[in-house]
């Protein structure tokens, strides 16, 4: 059962690292654009989450004051998956071995360094 959970988990994360490699290989041959506007990366990843990313410095907007805010498109992707992976493994079976990763604090620790 645990090398069942194990094999499944392992599935996620490679899905999760595919789908960021596509979103790359897609940018860069010009399929897809290379930026998405602020907007837009609220109404995909939610507003808290696209805000806390921002204060936190991990995600970078770029654009002046007056001009239409633009996001990295695999910046914030592969943020978002590794914030899904974090709390996927705060999920049930890592709590009960006592693990715990805490992306927000990692990533104001190393922002702190």
């Amino acid at each position: 059962m645990r090398e069942l959970l194990y094999n499944r988990e392992f599935r996620n994360v490679l899905v999760e690292v595919a789908k960021v490699g596509a979103t790359q290989a897609l940018t860069e041959i010009g399929k897809l654009t290379p930026f998405i506007s602020k907007s837009e990366a609220y109404r995909k990843y939610g507003r808290k989450y696209v805000d806390r990313w921002i204060r936190l410095g991990v995600l970078t907007v770029k654009g002046e004051d007056n001009q239409k805010k633009q996001i990295d498109r695999v910046e914030i992707q592969a943020i978002a998956s590794s914030t899904s992976l974090a709390d996927y493994i705060n999920s049930q079976e890592f709590k009960a071995k006592g693990i715990k990763i805490n992306i927000s604090e990692a990533l104001e620790q190393d922002k702190i360094k």
